[in-house]
């Protein structure tokens, strides 16, 4: 998943228009309203994500790429990137090896969702796993996962939440940059 705030012609031009004779500037008011609602993106990708899942901020936040935008590259980009999330990062009960445990593992993603996983099992291998057999033998197993932290992403409700507050970061911060700056000017030139 990948939310991109891309300027065009127009707003710069609005922006110049704004600051005046302080339009040379501009470049640096919006790459700043951009980094800021890059870090807003963010921090709300983690926020989000947690309300819905049963996920440790730290595994959200792994999988975050941030670009930030310079005078020179007007465009901020906040990119989730990673792999299947094995089961046992998850909400999982019982925890612990039992061999002679004859209930299913119960797991949960979402939030209020405790869902039995029929055949799995917990393994101690290099640390505590949910396995499940491939077929009739005991051997071979294979790990269990869930979904990654962009599948995640992917829900439309988290993504029109961060989007929304991620633009209104943006345009807020903006006219705060375009305020400074002529606050600024406006010193300098008494």
């Amino acid at each position: 998943m990948k939310i991109t705030v891309d300027v065009n012609e127009r707003l710069i031009q609005d922006v110049q228009q704004k600051l005046g004779s302080f339009q040379k500037k501009a470049p640096n008011a919006i790459a700043n309203a951009l980094n800021r609602a890059a870090s807003t993106v963010n921090t709300n990708i983690g926020k989000e994500v947690r309300k819905q899942y049963v996920i440790k901020a730290g595994d959200v936040k792994a999988t975050i790429v941030k670009t930030r935008a310079t005078r020179a590259l007007l465009g901020a980009t906040v990119r989730s990137t990673g792999q299947l999330i094995p089961l046992d990062r998850f909400k999982v009960s019982p925890k612990t090896v039992q061999p002679k445990r004859k209930k299913p593992i119960k797991v949960s993603v979402k939030k209020g969702s405790l869902k039995e996983v029929m055949g799995a099992f917990v393994a101690d291998i290099s640390g505590t796993k949910i396995f499940k057999r491939s077929g009739e033998n005991r051997l071979p197993i294979r790990r269990l996962f869930g979904p990654s932290v962009p599948q995640m992403l992917s829900n439309e409700e988290i993504r029109m939440t961060i989007d929304k507050e991620g633009s209104q970061t943006f345009y807020k911060r903006l006219d705060h940059e375009i305020n400074r700056i002529l606050e600024k000017g406006g010193v300098s030139n008494s």
